[in-house]
């Protein structure tokens, strides 16, 4: 089953926040967003705007099957791509701390005691996430923008319509967390929805069952990938995650795992070849 590729790019209608982990108060980000989320927003969106007459859980599993996300990463003139590097951590080539400071600030909130309009004791937490605006130039900021794929399986379009109609579904998307405070708003800028070839560099295949990308002896990984699928140098970390599985009323009960993953950034030694799977991280096929 053939699929076609698009390259799309979103700007930051308001602060996104992608669970990552905990430290003391702080609720740390994500600085990219994971093809999983992507997934379930798209198939939230379908679902509010009348193409499914199903419930929630149906429409993820149809988009599951007929569509794959690479992860979207914050963009300038190229994706500022996570890489490992004997200096460390860089995105593109911008320092961790670089790219920190021009991009990621917090959110301090806390919960009151109704009695006499105090702060709850131990309620005081922050809420880390990737600012809508750069940081580091107050008098001139600019757009954050993200940027990355969509691979669309060639049987989808009976569903979907044409291309021009899969662009107005995917106009504005919300993502990640706190979305009750209006955080993860994407806005799709048309003008950069084009079909695509190339995915930073190497090129998918999308003639198979599932859309392919080859890496070789020193590209980075732009996604999770399953430690044993893969010898590499870089960072490690248990992948879990929430999900809504009826209604709004259990958001986020359900855990999802996907065991020990090498994280994006990290240097592949060797060549091998990966599914973009439905959970939407890359898969080792050979």
């Amino acid at each position: 089953m053939n699929w076609r590729s698009f390259r799309m790019m979103f700007e930051l209608l308001s602060p996104l926040h992608v669970g990552f982990h905990k430290v003391g108060s702080v609720q740390r980000t994500r600085h990219y967003i994971p093809a999983r989320n992507l997934l379930a927003s798209s198939a939230e969106t379908f679902v509010h705007n009348g193409l499914f007459r199903c419930s929630y859980q149906g429409a993820l599993r149809w988009v599951q099957e007929h569509f794959a996300f690479s992860y979207f990463f914050v963009t300038e003139t190229q994706e500022l791509i996570p890489r490992y590097t004997e200096s460390g951590l860089k995105y593109g080539e911008v320092g961790k701390d670089s790219f920190e400071r021009r991009y990621i600030s917090a959110h301090v909130t806390t919960a009151i005691e109704a009695s006499d309009g105090s702060a709850e004791d131990g309620s005081l937490h922050e809420v880390e996430f990737i600012s809508p605006y750069t940081l580091d130039a107050p008098q001139d900021p600019k757009k954050t923008r993200m940027s990355g794929c969509v691979f669309v399986r060639e049987d989808a379009w009976e569903l979907v319509g044409d291309e021009i109609a899969l662009r107005g579904q995917l106009t504005e998307l919300q993502v990640g967390g706190e979305r009750r405070y209006g955080f993860g708003r994407l806005r799709l800028r048309p003008a950069d929805w084009k079909p695509s070839e190339s995915l930073s560099g190497s090129g998918p295949m999308i003639d198979g069952s599932r859309p392919q990308i080859k890496m070789v002896e020193g590209d980075c990984f732009r996604a999770h990938v399953p430690v044993g699928d893969a010898q590499a140098r870089g960072m490690i970390e248990p992948l879990v995650g929430r999900e809504t599985r009826t209604d709004s009323r259990t958001y986020g009960r359900t855990l999802t795992r996907s065991g020990i993953c090498w994280v994006p950034g990290s240097i592949c030694d060797g060549t091998a070849t990966f599914d973009f799977s439905e959970e939407g991280i890359w898969k080792r096929v050979h």
